[in-house]
């Protein structure tokens, strides 16, 4: 029987603590003649939306100001044990003239050159997303005896660390 995807959600706290603490999130857009574009960007998570540094010029950039939605994942893990993540919907809006942008800007520096300020590039903008919709997963939730996979996994690593 399969087990109930709320059973295997993130609940907000934990939400929070992923999108806090993952560095990198891939960013998928739609061109006007509906190709795909998938990319891996930094971001922070600062007060309730996701904000990005991207280049003006690039595939992304257009697709945003020509209207395509965006999907966003975050995931983490290595082991099928240890799997979880989330994807985030939405609309990008340019961020440029936001009254949180230089909170943002702090927290991206911190996070990603350990200062506390983004140089000034007029080649990038600033783009936030409020999710409008968010999936998540955490196999570490999955019970034992549910997943065949995981409990080979588990039979496994009991069998290594007894010999």
């Amino acid at each position: 029987m399969p087990i109930p995807r709320e059973q295997l959600r993130l609940d907000a706290p934990e939400l929070e603590k992923l999108l806090a603490e993952t560095r990198e999130l891939h960013v998928a857009t739609v061109s006007p003649d509906g190709v795909p574009h998938v990319v891996p960007l930094w971001y922070v998570w600062h007060g309730g939306a996701v904000w990005v540094n991207s280049l003006i010029k690039s595939r992304r950039t257009r697709d945003v100001h020509a209207g395509s939605p965006v999907a966003l994942c975050i995931d983490t893990g290595f082991e099928y044990e240890d799997l979880r993540g989330a994807v985030l919907r939405g609309r990008f809006v340019d961020a440029s003239e936001d009254s949180d942008l230089g909170a943002a800007q702090a927290q991206f520096a911190a996070k990603y050159w350990g200062g506390d300020q983004v140089p000034v590039v007029r080649s990038h903008i600033w783009m936030k997303l409020v999710p409008e919709q968010t999936s998540s997963w955490d196999f570490r939730k999955i019970p034992a005896g549910r997943d065949k996979r995981l409990d080979a996994t588990r039979a496994q690593t009991a069998s290594q660390q007894e010999g």
